[in-house]
């Protein structure tokens, strides 16, 4: 089975779901973009629509999960901030070559230095419990087993925060 869209052209089923991917620049970063449907029959012209517009509005939700990453840091034991603690505990000195600003407070230069490394897309997900959008974040992009993961509904609301 395979589905026809404007956007993401024909997408193909594979092992029994729906695949579509590609490398988009945000910025000066490289984004691997995965559109996945474990159900190719749950997937709606709207999932579509809606998984398009993320795409679309890269820049702007990827504002938003750093904005939920940051509120998380008042909450001592977040995924956000043991993410970070993880982070300085394994990394020692050399996480600080990788921060891109450099203001003496590390929680926050740790998260305006992570890097968005994928998106994943689940247009089967429409008005659902489980995130539609799942953006992964890492400091190091060579270190992916050590990410932070930010859900979205279909609406661009962030709904998850994990690890």
């Amino acid at each position: 089975m395979a589905i026809e869209h404007d956007f993401f052209g024909l997408v193909e089923s594979d092992s029994g779901g729906l695949r579509w991917s590609e490398t988009i620049d945000l910025g000066d970063q490289a984004v691997h973009v995965e559109l996945v449907a474990e159900d190719p029959a749950g997937v709606s012209e709207a999932g579509l629509d809606a998984a398009a517009l993320v795409i679309r509005s890269l820049e702007g939700l990827d504002s938003r999960a750093r904005d939920a990453l940051i509120a998380e840091l008042s909450q001592r034991g977040s995924v956000t901030t043991q993410y970070i603690d993880q982070r300085v505990d394994d990394m020692g000195e050399t996480l600080l070559d990788l921060l891109v600003h450099n203001s003496g407070d590390i929680a926050m230069d740790v998260l305006r230095s992570l890097q968005l490394l994928a998106v994943s897309l689940h247009p089967d997900r429409i008005a659902d419990d489980e995130p539609f959008a799942i953006f992964t974040y890492s400091i190091d992009p060579d270190e992916t087993d050590a990410v932070l993961q930010v859900g979205f509904d279909d609406r661009g609301d962030v709904v998850v925060i994990d690890d």
